[in-house]
């Protein structure tokens, strides 16, 4: 038996509950990672919540992403490269029902985790690194480019303005004073979101903005557009509304491609890319890290740990 987070009805992070279930088996193409890390997303938060709904029944499991080390093998279990799995195998990559000790997992699914890499980082960077590489592959900003970033102290965000000032562009993000120092950090020149920014974007950027990646809604498209930017140089990964009604950019249903995770996790590993985590939690604190989590006031990832 193994221990699984579970919850019997969708809402607040109360509903979550650990519970022993049976050690999955390897089907043909799987392989059975023991977890080392798991970290959580919005997106997680919300099918909990019900506000994303599912037809799955109830008892349900929860968590996508993964880092872990392969304990068995399926037929045929392959790479994305045609390279055979092996037991004792470290990886990370994407799943289902994740937050559990031991998981069944699509080989396909899955990259090798560089050593240098931390597993927490590891069971953290599938969502937010695949995410924003699919954004930033939409509008590819370049040398010349001056890009707005919103909510760039997220992780989608942070990592986002990172790929664009690898690529020669110019980054501005939107975060809180407390971020501030983070985002220079890195490169990034930070400034404060909420009324007057398009006045702060001027006198930042007085020769324009050229490209816009929106991770926050609310007012970026808004402010962008009184910027001048275009639409189609506006990418919009949370208000899909506003994408259709005004013909944003946007990656859409973008494939998860293992091969491109492999890549970014090499990155991070390497310190070309970074992604923070604020916070580790044991399985038993599993409530307490979406409770973090939908503070949505974040440093860096939030990420458990069985």
């Amino acid at each position: 038996m193994t221990v699984a987070v579970l919850y019997d009805e969708t809402g607040d992070p109360g509903v979550l509950r650990l519970a022993e279930v049976p050690d999955p088996v390897a089907g043909a193409g799987e392989v059975v990672l023991r977890v080392k890390a798991v970290g959580i997303n919005p997106f997680d938060a919300k099918v909990r919540a019900g506000a994303i709904l599912l037809s799955a029944p109830f008892p349900r499991g929860i968590g996508g992403d993964v880092a872990g080390i392969v304990v068995a093998v399926g037929e045929g279990a392959s790479y994305v490269d045609g390279a055979p799995v092996g037991v004792g195998d470290e990886v990370l990559g994407f799943g289902s029902s994740t937050l559990r000790g031991l998981v069944a997992v699509p080989a396909a699914h899955l990259a090798r985790r560089p050593a240098a890499l931390p597993w927490a980082v590891a069971g953290a960077l599938a969502t937010p690194g695949l995410t924003a590489e699919a954004s930033y592959r939409v509008l590819e900003p370049a040398a010349g480019d001056t890009v707005f970033v919103s909510a760039a102290a997220g992780s989608v965000g942070f990592l986002y303005g990172q790929l664009a000032l690898a690529a020669g562009a110019r980054v501005i993000g939107s975060a809180s004073s407390a971020n501030h120092e983070r985002l220079r950090a890195a490169g990034i020149e930070p400034v404060e979101y909420g009324p007057g920014l398009a006045g702060r974007l001027r006198s930042l950027a007085p020769e324009g903005i050229t490209a816009v990646q929106d991770d926050a809604g609310g007012e970026t498209v808004e402010v962008a557009l009184e910027l001048g930017v275009p639409p189609e140089r506006i990418c919009e990964i949370v208000d899909h509304a506003a994408t259709e009604r005004l013909g944003l950019a946007s990656p859409g249903r973008y494939e998860r491609r293992p091969d491109i995770l492999e890549r970014l996790a090499q990155q991070v590993a390497g310190r070309i890319l970074s992604l923070p985590v604020q916070r580790e939690f044991p399985l038993h604190e599993v409530a307490e890290a979406f409770a973090l989590l939908e503070t949505r006031h974040l440093s860096g990832k939030v990420v458990v740990t069985p």
